[in-house]
């Protein structure tokens, strides 16, 4: 008796809900994605081999020609931090006691800020586009000399706005003089700040944030 072969049929797979699934995931990862800004300081950091990530710090930024700025991710702490240098330097400079709302509000969304106390209030009065130019071109940096010591008082400032939680960093151009970065040590550790990190890129092209340095009296 011959054998009843029975007939082959291709199995037929509908993969219309697969393609709404994954174009509904590529949807979200899209319009949840955060991009990195743009970093206003151009700065090449050396590299190190070790690393550590704090979650809150100030980070104080040394371009190659030795200009300083102050960097901070929390808006909260920015708006303290401006809060309590102007309760220090309020009766030297009293325009800085005067800012609008508006001009805090600024103030506290720009993460890199590199322009000294007397020149705060012009700066935090310039609509979008002169700000935008004048930190491509024209910011001066936050003075750290023996006679103006700015910068280690917004350190101090920051400090204070979060009751000593908040870390600091230094992050310097692989090309800046060095003795720039001796002063900048100097001048910290001048208002009793001795303990702080450098960051650097991890050798083999990541990130990384190296602790390097612990200095004391």
């Amino acid at each position: 008796m011959p054998k009843v072969k029975p007939k082959r049929s291709n199995p037929v797979i509908d993969m219309t809900a697969m393609c709404d699934v994954s174009f509904l995931l590529l949807t979200f990862f899209i319009l949840t994605a955060k991009f990195k800004p743009q970093s206003v300081v151009a700065v090449d950091v050396p590299t190190a081999r070790s690393t550590v990530t704090p979650d809150n710090m100030v980070v104080i930024i040394l371009n190659k020609e030795g200009k300083a700025f102050v960097s901070l991710k929390e808006k909260s702490t920015r708006y303290a931090m401006l809060e309590q240098l102007a309760e220090k330097y309020g009766e030297k400079y009293p325009m800085i006691t005067d800012l609008s709302p508006n001009q805090k509000e600024f103030f506290a969304l720009t993460d890199t800020w590199g322009t000294p106390v007397e020149d705060t209030k012009r700066v935090l009065s310039m609509d979008g586009v002169q700000f935008k130019e004048y930190q491509e071109k024209e910011m001066p940096g936050i003075p750290y000399d023996s006679l103006r010591n700015q910068l280690a008082d917004w350190v101090q400032a920051a400090r204070y706005a979060t009751e000593g939680k908040i870390r600091i960093a230094i992050k310097a151009d692989k090309n800046v003089n060095v003795e720039h970065v001796r002063q900048l040590i100097k001048r910290l550790t001048e208002k009793d700040i001795h303990r702080f990190l450098l960051i650097t890129t991890l050798a083999g092209g990541a990130s990384a944030e190296s602790e390097e340095a612990k200095k004391e009296n």
